[in-house]
């Protein structure tokens, strides 16, 4: 039997069985065949911790492999040597300076992306400006208006004359503007952004006020799951409209592959209207479609299947899977996830004022400050909200060995980070 463990080791359980031949048959377990980790003891005194006596642990196929060698040097007279040594570990986290450069990457992305509706305002500015103007920089005749104090920039520093026209997208820059995307074919073709909503300071103060009622939710309640259901399908829409249907859509056009791309011809609104006026549960059904949906072509559905099957597949993997985390492909679809996330975000917030920057910027400082450092003097053990909610509930409380045998235990689940954070394995580390 000791041949069907990994460790050839087999112990009995003390738990016997007699069958009707009058045999007894004794249970058998296979030996646990597991690095044991040496800690130090915490209630040793401090001067009983200077004494420092090099120990290795090592495990029973190890010690079979250990013996094999000694005996085969003693029957050769050879001489056996053993050198205990530490594994490496890096002195510097690089992986920290690239997880600084993610994130500033990821806020230059957005930061970019948000803006184009600027720049292509600024764009027709500049070709309107260059038809106006004669060949000696001189304007063709018209007399400038006046600048008055409510203008958006004022003429003067710009130092140049603005036609009416200029004035008025110019205006159009810095209002609140809310763009309704029609179709995914309409955006790609005329280049609009996608619906932005101007953050105002009631918006600052409601973000936090609905952040930290978040927070004392999953604090109270543990209900950490829900977090990784939203995470994984409100990134999935995110990763769709950010890469997979922009991707898709550049590739057909590049392939010249029209088709994929007008909507389809079961949902147009001549169908709908048609479907619409027969009345029946038909043509409700269609009405809602249309209205919910829009005009369908096959890249979009070809983009949704895509991004929300990646988003099940990784929110299957964070259920099933102990420590997830620990799975190149998990951590690195949350990194993808919550890049797409961030750049949707800030191009769909828009910041027209600084009152509003500051605002934000302030109570938030007052909140990671109140929730990390305060809450520890707050609640009954001494937890701090923030770090209890971002690590699922605080470290496995169960012994390091007992969940490397057990990691279905409920004292071993816990620990791993919500994904709501940039995190790459250490590099060069063998303790991940």
């Amino acid at each position: 039997m000791s041949t069907m463990c990994s460790s050839n080791k087999c112990l009995v359980t003390g738990k016997n069985m007699t069958e009707h031949d009058g045999m007894t048959y004794y249970q058998a377990c296979c030996a646990w065949d597991l690095h044991v980790w040496l800690y130090g003891d915490s209630t040793m005194k401090d001067e009983q911790t200077q004494v420092i006596i090099p120990s290795v642990y090592i495990t029973m196929e190890e010690a079979d492999l250990l013996l094999d060698m000694i005996h085969g040097a003693s029957d050769t007279s050879d001489t056996l040597s053993l050198k205990v040594y530490r594994r490496y570990v890096p002195k510097y986290n690089w992986s920290a300076v690239l997880i600084w450069g993610l994130g500033v990457f990821v806020a230059w992305v957005a930061s970019y992306l948000s803006s184009g509706e600027y720049r292509r305002v600024w764009k027709r500015i500049m070709v309107r400006r260059t038809l106006n103007t004669t060949g000696d920089g001189r304007t063709t005749g018209r007399t400038p208006p006046r600048t008055t104090s409510s203008s958006v920039v004022s003429n003067q520093e710009r130092g140049v004359y603005r036609v009416p026209e200029e004035q008025n997208e110019s205006t159009n820059i810095v209002s609140a503007t809310t763009t309704n995307r029609t179709s995914s074919n309409n955006n790609h073709t005329t280049g609009e952004d996608p619906e932005s909503v101007e953050l105002t300071a009631e918006h600052a103060l409601g973000f936090i006020v609905m952040a930290s009622t978040s927070l004392l939710v999953l604090f109270f309640f543990k209900i950490y799951n829900v977090v990784k259901i939203m995470y994984a399908f409100g990134c999935s829409g995110a990763l769709m409209q950010i890469v997979i249907h922009p991707g898709l859509y550049y590739a057909f056009v590049t392939l010249k592959w029209e088709s994929p791309l007008h909507p389809v011809d079961w949902l147009t609104e001549e169908k709908v209207a048609r479907e619409s006026d027969r009345g029946g549960w038909k043509g409700q059904v269609y009405s809602c479609l249309w209205e919910f949906t829009g005009p369908i072509a096959p890249v979009d559905m070809v983009a949704f299947i895509t991004s929300y099957g990646i988003g099940a597949i990784w929110l299957y993997v964070a259920f099933t899977v102990p420590h997830p985390d620990t799975l190149p492909f998990y951590w690195i679809m949350q990194h993808i996830f919550g890049t797409c996330m961030c750049i949707l975000f800030l191009s769909t917030i828009k910041l027209n004022s600084i009152k509003v920057a500051s605002i934000l910027l302030t109570v938030a400082f007052f909140y990671d400050i109140f929730f990390v450092f305060v809450t520890p003097l707050l609640t009954k053990h001494g937890e701090s909200i923030m770090v209890n909610v971002a690590t699922t509930g605080g470290p496995p409380k169960a012994d390091p060995s007992w969940c490397e045998k057990y990691p279905n235990d409920a004292d071993c689940k816990g620990g791993d980070p919500l994904p709501m954070l940039f995190a790459i394995p250490r590099i060069g580390d063998y303790q991940g």
